[in-house]
């Protein structure tokens, strides 16, 4: 009976020692620090003339009457260099989701461009064959252009929910969704006047002959700090360095795209929306 009874008293102190050390474990734990830098790919919203005399009212280039002048507008997509540390937080009932949370500064953010341009010819030369008498015309070509461009730094406070194939496995495919608040800062507008004369010839031969004395210009206008909300689908593929030492066991690095949707509130202006798309290396630790 005392055998008995002693059996029992060591049971039950396993079990409850197993049950406070199963409350002790925390239902949500910081479990992981990220490190991050990419690029993130945008097309320039599209703008108007009328959009750049808000950003730049004393602007003396845009006081031009451009309205000989010929639209390109968008002359380029942009791309904007980041770098982000996050954490990262497990669940004790779902090892394979992940609370990721952190700040993310980006350089070079540009979401507003346009272009005007105009080409004068004059008559410049004529040249004469004196083989066949067939004549060659020569013009005279004024080229002038305007460029405008309103770029900015950011700084994001960003959150994303993800869920893993596997968290301990040596390869694993996430996906999620995730969402971010920006504040866009050293926003300014560049304004920008080129004008170039060259030769060209009937059959379209070309010789510049460089640029007249003041044919550029450029003026920059700073704008106010602005909001910029983004939802995001991160997803992307995981490997653990290491299979054996503890140390490289905790080391992984990965690869992420991010398809985003952007809308942008600019002061004296709109709110824009950008599509955008971003692709990040990441270096990960887990503890």
């Amino acid at each position: 009976m005392k055998k008995l009874n002693l059996g029992l008293a060591i049971l039950g102190f396993v079990i409850f020692s197993n049950s406070n050390a199963q409350e002790k474990t925390p239902r949500v734990r910081i479990s992981e620090f990220h490190l991050q830098t990419g690029f993130q790919y945008y097309p320039n919203g599209t703008t108007s003339l009328e959009d750049f005399q808000k950003l730049a009212p004393n602007s003396i280039l845009l006081k031009e009457d451009l309205s000989s002048y010929s639209s390109f507008g968008n002359y380029y997509n942009g791309a904007g260099n980041f770098s982000s540390v996050h954490l990262g937080l497990t669940f004790k009932n779902h090892p394979n989701a992940l609370l990721r949370v952190g700040i993310t500064n980006m350089l070079g953010v540009s979401g507003l461009q346009n272009g005007f341009t105009k080409e004068d010819y004059f008559p410049y030369d004529t040249l004469t064959s004196s083989a066949t008498g067939e004549q060659t015309f020569i013009d005279s070509v004024s080229s002038q252009s305007y460029f405008m461009n309103h770029s900015s730094r950011q700084i994001r406070l960003d959150a994303a929910l993800i869920f893993r194939t596997d968290a301990s496995a040596r390869w694993s495919l996430f996906a999620g969704i995730g969402a971010s608040l920006g504040v866009n800062y050293n926003a300014t507008t560049f304004i920008s006047y080129y004008r170039n004369s060259y030769i060209n010839s009937q059959n379209g031969n070309s010789y510049n002959y460089g640029y007249n004395n003041g044919s550029e210009k450029t003026e920059s206008f700073t704008t106010k700090n602005y909001l910029t909300t983004t939802a995001y689908i991160p997803m992307g593929v995981d490997f653990r360095i290491g299979k054996n030492q503890p140390f490289w066991k905790r080391l992984h690095l990965y690869y992420e795209i991010k398809p985003s949707i952007s809308m942008t509130q600019i002061p004296a202006l709109r709110t824009i929306t950008t599509v955008n798309m971003t692709q990040a290396l990441g270096l990960k630790v887990t503890f």
